[in-house]
């Protein structure tokens, strides 16, 4: 085993000593707030008025906090939160007062779409007790609904996870009102739960203020689980899904156009997109055969001006379902945003190739949740030949066990298996403790096995991150060795050990307008495994929050880069090998959300590569009406080296047309 490597399990080590060695190191803060959900016989009619008598019976949650802009004060708007509960679903009644009602903004026609601009409620269900992960429930003024899954505390947000569930809403001459339906069949649980795990939130967009029914601490956001209170009354509930099938029919002409080949050839097929059903109360089984993912939505064109593989997020519905079980030693800091050095798990290596051509699937099968005290994921899927693509076979299994109050242990294991000795297996285990409520320590190791490569193929990281509202400290380190290979992970260079170190501080002045600053000072620090430099960079941000939800950011990064060979950055322009220092230095203004026009725009330049790099990146939102959106984003580059220039120019764009809340065109 590498040296590098060594030492950090002997931290790691250490580290698990100090947390087994005292019996309530990373325990939370016990929950002071419960809710009684009123049992009902018959079901709630859901129109947004709540007029019911079971309404009438059931406990208020009302004591609401402000998180922001005056945390620990009362909401400035009585807010009443009411749960009732039959064999059938759990109903939410919401009351959301307000002095000023024509003030309620609500503009938002589309599901799933953050409620950034608009007035809304949340509901944070966390159905297992286990104070690390939930549902996450919302809806807008309007009704809109947005539904997520939320792993580990919020490290993993699946906001593409989708069930049925009811909503309505009314705007009243004192606010607006909602009721939601949520079926028993959306929800899993254990089968001998009595109390569930329950955090409501509201937020006024005009005056930009949350607040929480408990949990309020500005250290903590809304989806940290364990800052929950409980809902009682729930006891002997059955959920969990029955069947759903979710089948494709393609049927068309293709027109070749070539001279001496039949003009048009027809185009039909189908298969199972899904089929989804319990296996028990925890556990949740899906299949898809012959799948089809045509309609899957396209990644945004970019422009990459490094010699390194850009990192494109999955977007197929079957394998980002529960994906955040998945999940394996993540890197980044809290809040911040991911490190993409390493993923060891990324299932877009599986069905489309590195270009990102579509592979056949023919077939695959994924069971989820939980079982026996862990969380448990399995996915095995088969695909088809391309061209000089063989046809695999994928399998991975995740597997955690909860620990302590905050945290968790756990394995991951991967095989790809094409035929003959063409394969690739990963086998690691992690740990991840939170303790003393803001300060997390996690660390993996991993080993591959593939024919042919017999040296060093081991991969490790250990991060610690400590996080208030006011500071922030993050230490990271990353060893890739130079043999190490995933065929199931997204590994975009070999042979490095690679350090960040980050503090933020986040004042918050009480005057000028502004809500707080944000100021970050950044290390990234990569070497080989002999811990000879290779590249590093130095980040100094500062960002100005205003109470009108506006931001202004001024940014500044040195940065050192030892190309080892040289590389094409544009067509006919080669950058040589050597050493490069250069500093790049950018300023950003990004309008609030609860605007009619919102975006942000960004110019910047400075020293690259020898020359000079001058960019401009625009960002505009327009919502002229509820009834329809238009984003774009919008990239310009002028480079400038001693080998040669260029330009690029890159436009993204997407109109959304919401005929009501339950359609969506794009």
């Amino acid at each position: 085993m590498p040296d590098g490597l060594t030492k950090g399990c002997l931290q790691t080590a250490a580290v698990l000593a100090i947390l087994f060695s005292g019996s309530d190191a990373g325990a939370q803060a016990a929950a002071t707030k419960t809710l009684h959900a009123h049992r009902i016989a018959s079901p709630v009619r859901v129109d947004g008025v709540l007029d019911d008598e079971a309404w009438r019976e059931a406990e208020a949650a009302s004591d609401f906090v402000q998180q922001d802009p005056r945390a620990g004060e009362p909401v400035s708007e009585a807010t009443e939160v009411r749960v009732v509960v039959d064999n059938e679903a759990i109903y939410f009644g919401i009351v959301c007062h307000d002095s000023e009602p024509h003030g309620v903004i609500a503009r938002e026609l589309r599901r799933d779409n953050p409620f950034a601009a608009d007035d809304h409620v949340e509901i944070l269900l966390d159905t297992f007790h286990d104070h690390r992960n939930a549902y996450h429930f919302a809806v807008n003024p309007l009704g809109t609904q947005y539904d997520a899954l939320i792993t580990d505390e919020g490290r993993d947000i699946n906001a593409e996870w989708n069930e049925r569930w009811w909503s309505e809403t009314r705007i009243t001459a004192d606010g607006w009102t909602a009721e939601i339906k949520i079926p028993l069949t959306t929800l899993r649980s254990g089968p001998d739960l009595d109390t569930f795990g329950v955090n409501f939130k509201r937020y006024i967009r005009r005056k930009n203020e949350s607040a929480h029914w408990t949990g309020w601490s500005r250290d903590f956001p809304f989806l940290q689980v364990s800052q929950a209170g409980h809902l009682t009354g729930v006891e002997q509930l059955k959920t969990g899904l029955k069947l759903r099938v979710k089948p494709y029919g393609l049927g068309g002409f293709r027109d070749i156009g070539v001279a001496g080949a039949p003009g048009v050839t027809r185009l039909s097929d189908v298969g199972l997109e899904t089929v989804r059903f319990s296996v028990t109360q925890g556990l949740t089984a899906e299949l898809t055969a012959n799948t089809d993912f045509a309609q899957t939505e396209v990644d945004d064109a970019v422009v990459n001006l490094t010699r390194f593989a850009l990192f494109f997020p999955e977007k197929r519905e079957f394998f980002l379902e529960r994906a955040g079980i998945f999940e394996f030693g993540s890197g980044g800091r809290r809040g911040g945003a991911a490190e993409r050095n390493l993923q060891m798990f990324f299932s877009r290596r599986i069905g489309l190739t590195d270009d990102r051509a579509a592979v056949p699937v023919t077939g695959g099968a994924k069971l989820a949740g939980h079982a026996a005290g862990l969380d448990v994921g399995l996915l095995d899927v088969q695909t088809g030949r391309l061209d000089g693509t063989p046809a695999s076979n994928y399998l991975v299994f995740r597997a955690k066990r909860n620990v302590l109050a905050r945290s968790n242990v756990g394995v991951f294991a991967s095989n790809r298996q094409a035929t003959g000795p063409d394969g690739n297996r990963v086998l690691g285990g992690d740990v991840n403790f939170t303790l003393f409520k803001n300060t997390d320590v996690q660390g993996f190791l991993a080993k591959s096995a593939t024919p042919g490569l017999n040296g060093n193929d081991y991969a490790g990281r250990a991060k610690y991150n400590w996080f208030t509202d006011l500071h922030e400290i993050f230490l990271e380190h990353l060893y890739i060795g130079p043999e190490f290979k995933h065929d199931v992970g997204f590994v975009r260079r070999t042979g490095i050990q690679r350090s960040d170190a980050a503090y933020i501080w986040q004042p918050r002045p009480h005057r000028w307008n502004v809500r707080n600053f944000v100021f970050r000072n950044e290390l990234f620090y990569t070497t080989d495994i002999r811990r000879t430099l290779l590249d590093r960079e130095q980040i100094s941000q500062w960002t100005t929050r205003f109470l009108s939800d506006d931001a202004a950011r001024i940014n500044t990064t040195h940065t050192f880069d030892r190309v080892d060979r040289a590389f094409e950055i544009a067509r006919g322009v080669m950058v040589p090998a050597g050493d490069y220092a250069f500093r790049d230095t950018w300023a950003e203004y990004e309008g609030s959300a609860k605007r009619t026009l919102a975006g942000r725009i960004r110019y910047g330049g400075g020293d690259f590569y020898g020359g000079t790099r001058t960019y401009v990146q625009v960002a505009p939102v327009v919502r002229p009406m509820p009834l329809m959106s238009v984003e774009a984003s919008y990239e310009y580059n002028d480079v400038t080296l001693p080998r040669g220039a260029f330009t690029t120019h890159v436009l993204n764009g997407r109109m959304n047309v919401n005929v009501s809340n339950k359609w969506l065109t794009t």
